[in-house]
């Protein structure tokens, strides 16, 4: 669970430097809902792994799958970019979504609640 822990972690922080990065060179592509789903990767699986209940947790672990699915379509969606920095940076956290929603359908495949 720690690795997850650092993925998400990593992946909200790559993800919203890319969002800012786009904002000052290319603003139209600079996507609102694409930073907020991108944050709440990270924050939904901490929110999980805090939780009391394991309602709570199931229902965190589900946000922080639908936040990552969110994030890829959105990132998948986007126009090509001319710059090679941020097409690498953006093929990369699209990478890294597969893996983090791969990883949480194993989780979700074992809930209970």
């Amino acid at each position: 669970m720690k690795e997850l822990e650092v993925k998400t972690y990593n992946f909200a922080i790559q993800g919203i430097g890319l969002v800012k990065s786009l904002e000052k060179d290319f603003p139209e592509l600079a996507s609102n809902d694409l930073r907020q789903s991108m944050g709440a990767v990270s924050i939904k699986y901490i929110d999980a792994l805090n939780a009391e209940k394991n309602e709570d947790f199931a229902q965190n672990i589900r946000d922080c799958h639908s936040n990552a699915l969110k994030s890829s379509e959105i990132l998948s969606k986007m126009d090509e970019i001319k710059n090679d920095t941020f097409n690498k940076q953006k093929e990369v956290l699209i990478n890294e979504s597969k893996v983090i929603i791969e990883k949480l359908d194993t989780v979700i495949s074992k809930l209970i609640f």
